[in-house]
């Protein structure tokens, strides 16, 4: 066990989101290096998968998200400037746009989001999680 191997956070993520532990393996299979680990979260618990992108400047009207078979495609573009330095404005005017393949225990017809204050929670149900309605078949 190294250092940094013991995350602080941890025990809060497990208080919150009912006692299971964060899957460390999955996380990293869904999130490659260390540019993408400090504006992504991946965040699991026994139905759901949070995927928390950061999106500083931009608001709901500003970005798209869209699930394409197996790969999520979020894309944020600024039309309105207003209130905004003419340099940032610039730049969150080209936009941004981010596809990441789902994995294969993510149920990728059941997503929902939400954007607050630069930050954009995309929410998955897992594959055959409690909150997936099952098919009984009797014979």
């Amino acid at each position: 066990m190294g250092f940094f191997d013991d995350d602080p956070f941890e025990d809060i993520v497990r208080e919150i989101f009912g006692g299971s532990p964060v899957r460390r393996a999955r996380k990293d299979t869904f999130i490659k290096g260390e540019d993408e680990d400090r504006v992504i979260d991946f965040i699991e618990d026994e139905d759901k998968v949070y995927l928390i992108f950061e999106l500083p400047g931009y608001n709901e009207n500003d970005i798209s998200v869209a699930v394409k078979g197996k790969e999520l495609e979020i894309s944020a573009k600024k039309s309105n400037g207003e209130n905004i330095q003419d340099y940032l404005h610039q730049k969150l005017r080209n936009g941004i746009s981010i596809r990441k393949n789902i994995p294969k225990f993510i149920n990728s017809k059941k997503m929902s989001h939400t954007m607050r204050n630069g930050v954009l929670e995309v929410v998955f149900n897992k594959q055959g999680g409690r909150n997936e309605s099952r098919k009984i078949r009797i014979n």
